[in-house]
C-alpha cells in the first residue's frame, strides 16, 4: 500500500467513524439503523476503488452529504 492509498484509507476510516459518533444522535432506533446501513452500503459499493482522485472525491462527497445531514440532525 502507497503513502497516498493510506492516508486516503485513513480519511475514510475517519469518515465512517464520524458517522457512526454521529447516528448515536438519532433517537428513534429504525432510523439511526437506517442511516447507518445507507452510509455502509455506500462504503461496501465503493471498496473496490483503487484511483486515488476517484478516492478523494468520494471521501469529500460523503464528508459534505454528511454535514447536511448532521445539521438536519442536529435540528431535530
Amino acid at each position: 500500500m502507497s503513502r497516498k492509498q493510506f492516508l486516503q484509507r485513513s480519511r475514510a476510516i475517519a469518515l465512517w467513524r464520524q458517522i457512526v459518533r454521529g447516528t448515536r444522535k438519532i433517537s428513534d432506533e429504525a432510523t439511526r439503523c437506517e442511516m447507518r446501513q445507507m452510509a455502509r452500503e455506500e462504503f461496501v459499493r465503493n471498496r473496490h476503488i483503487t484511483d486515488i482522485t476517484q478516492i478523494r472525491y468520494l471521501i469529500s462527497t460523503g464528508k459534505t452529504q454528511w454535514e447536511s445531514m448532521e445539521r438536519y440532525i442536529d435540528g431535530l
